[in-house]
């Protein structure tokens, strides 16, 4: 490879973006994939052996993938196409621990595992191009690419699978391979997941309780880059509103929402990313955020209503009310979906079945070492349940194109099961629902009216009755 390390260290034209998207043909771009295949290889070698110059004779030392018998790699070669293998001639292999969700390069031939249909004759259609973790579980899968369609895909598990296919009816889960590395590379970036050479007892206790890792890498539940863009994320929502109004209540532009006094008599934990959230963000100038939900401006009301923010119940950020519904009497009756989400299904928790809960936007609640802990996420608990009956195949969808389960009163605007740039389980961040919500202002699907957002908590139910691509989040890390 005649590439320097500077080449290798410089992607940001290679990056997928709005302004560079990823190539709209059905090929490979295997140069640019190369080119941010190996940058995470650089990442990982530099990181691991803890210096700033990345060493190319060293690196390329480090293969394990090309270092089969040559037969191995030609009889796979043999079947895979052009570009892939034009691809393989331009990367590093990286050593095991590749990335967080990934153990490494696998290039493995799997048309056994998909039931699509193979046209070809001399070729496979379904390659592995990295291989899931072993940490994370059995059957696992990886990273898959469709040789017909020249799209992948990252089922992390077998199970996984009814979330891909049929490849027709699931074509929004699979994308451009440049696609997967940048979202990959930008959580690097943003300091999401990080490296760290050390092993576990070299660790203090705080480090190893506040994040999750696998191999090198740590998942981290909150970042600062996430506490300014969900910041600026819920600015831009506010301006949307604001400027539809013809008056607004007479608080200063600039003040934040709270002070780190009235958060600690809420009893928000002292370092967490709703603390920095809610001390950074300024408070909107209007009574109504969302239909039905409600500013919180009245600071003792804030701190009354919290019922999930008791030490001892199991999780080391409890769930904190952000927006109520402006009716006090809509509420859900406490329930195991209620119990499950915001204390974990094996604490005991003081609440009988069917004690009446507030109803609005809560924050996550998250044991921070747990894998795929995600504190920026949010539940929005509703006051009635979604696709009541579970024979109707219409309603509220979420993220992986799935329905919301019948009888759900938290999952609307969530992932689903499936993520396609890895991880599973983890909660949409907040970030994401505010330019949700942005959007539907913009829109024109919400209104704004003198007090803020018009319409009651029931505008909602509209998910489930024909509309729900306005309460659905696209899928994304």
């Amino acid at each position: 490879m005649n590439t320097t390390a500077e080449q290798i260290l410089d992607i940001e034209d290679a990056l997928v973006s709005d302004d560079n998207p990823a190539r709209d043909e059905y090929t490979l771009d295997f140069q640019r994939c190369a080119r941010l295949h190996n940058y995470l290889v650089a990442y990982a070698y530099m990181a691991r052996n803890e210096t700033k110059t990345l060493d190319l004779d060293a690196l390329a030392s480090e293969s394990w993938f090309f270092k089969q018998p040559s037969e191995n790699i030609e009889a796979i070669r043999a079947r895979l196409d052009p570009s892939l293998n034009l691809f393989l001639d331009s990367i590093y292999d990286p050593e095991p621990g590749f990335f967080y969700w990934v153990c490494g390069l696998e290039m493995r031939l799997a048309d056994e595992c998909f039931f699509e249909d193979n046209d070809f004759e001399d070729k496979e259609r379904f390659v592995i191009i990295y291989d899931t973790t072993p940490d994370l579980g059995s059957h696992c899968v990886g990273v898959v690419y469709d040789q017909l369609n020249h799209r992948a895909s990252f089922p992390l598990a077998i199970e996984n699978s009814d979330s891909i296919e049929p490849i027709d009816e699931h074509w929004d889960m699979w994308f451009p391979l440049e696609t997967i590395l940048t979202h990959w590379i930008h959580m690097l970036r943003m300091g999401k997941i990080t490296a760290d050479p050390r092993n576990h007892g070299e660790l203090s206790s705080e480090e190893e309780n506040s994040c999750h890792r696998i191999d090198l890498w740590c998942w981290h539940p909150y970042c600062a880059a996430q506490i300014d863009s969900t910041v600026a994320a819920m600015d831009r929502y506010t301006d949307a509103i604001e400027s539809r109004m013809q008056s607004l209540l007479p608080i200063s532009r600039d003040t934040p929402l709270f002070t780190h006094a009235e958060l600690d008599a809420a009893l928000v934990p002292g370092k967490c990313f709703l603390r920095s959230f809610l001390t950074q963000v300024r408070t909107p100038r209007f009574k109504l955020i969302a239909p039905g939900l409600e500013i919180p401006h009245d600071k003792e009301a804030f701190a009354a209503r919290q019922i999930f923010d008791a030490e001892g119940q199991g999780r080391d950020v409890p769930s904190l009310l952000l927006f109520a519904s402006t009716n006090d009497s809509r509420t859900a009756g406490f329930n195991e979906e209620i119990h499950r989400l915001f204390f974990g299904p094996k604490n005991q928790v003081p609440f009988n079945k069917g004690d009446p809960v507030p109803t609005g936007l809560y924050s996550a609640a998250i044991n921070r070492f747990d894998y795929d802990s995600e504190e920026t996420g949010f539940h929005l608990l509703l006051p009635f349940a979604l696709r009541p009956n579970l024979a109707d195949k219409n309603g509220a969808r979420r993220s992986d194109g799935t329905l919301v389960p019948s009888g759900s009163f938290t999952q609307l605007f969530q992932h689903g099961v499936f993520h396609p740039f890895g991880g599973e389980h983890r909660l949409q961040r907040l970030e994401s629902l505010f330019d949700r919500w942005t959007e539907l202002i913009e829109s024109g699907v919400w209104t704004v009216g003198d007090n803020g957002v018009e319409g009651g908590i029931d505008m909602f139910r509209n998910a489930d009755h024909g509309a729900w691509e306005d309460y659905w989040i696209p899928p994304s890390w």
